[in-house]
């Protein structure tokens, strides 16, 4: 099984370095709704119910973790071309904030880790549309929409464990 959608991604290529839109994808990079935070609570979950008489479900985690780890990728290698440094980090008034674990759900009632796994994918795409309006350079853009039907793809998986094991 697959756990992207089977579209390319485009190259990762940006018109000029530029700081501004450097510090937007950090949001989505390394923010409390980001990649970094979805590889880690994914991988957590994934490990949680590995011993569950369910199978799919971890093996589904893992392999979205996994997608969400490359989304990570990209966003690092634009944040360089950027002209920034790929830190796991957002800078917020003037200000560096961390990355930190408090960011994560660490719960393992099935119900409620498939309901905040399908919310943060949701607020994923919420905030990379946002992001995606504030950047006018087409290769950015490009990238994002193609990360966003990921996003989407997730959503759809994690809704048909929720109602093929919660509903």
């Amino acid at each position: 099984m697959e756990y992207y959608v089977n579209i390319p991604y485009p190259p990762i290529e940006v018109k000029e370095k530029n700081p501004i839109y450097a510090n937007l994808i950090l949001l989505n990079y390394a923010g409390s709704v980001s990649e970094l935070s979805a590889v880690t609570q994914y991988v957590y979950h994934e490990i949680a119910f590995s011993d569950n008489k369910y199978p799919d479900i971890s093996e589904t985690i893992k392999g979205i973790s996994i997608v969400e780890m490359h989304h990570l990728q990209i966003l690092g290698e634009l944040i360089v071309k950027l002209g920034k440094d790929p830190g796991y980090w957002i800078y917020k008034h003037k200000k560096t904030n961390l990355w930190t674990p408090e960011f994560l759900s660490f719960n393992t009632d099935l119900k409620k880790a498939l309901t905040i796994d399908i919310i943060d994918e949701k607020e994923a795409i919420a905030q990379y549309k946002r992001t995606a309006k504030q950047i006018d350079d087409t290769h950015i853009v490009d990238i994002i929409d193609r990360i966003i039907l990921d996003e989407e793809y997730h959503i759809k998986l994690f809704t048909e464990l929720y109602d093929k094991y919660v509903l």
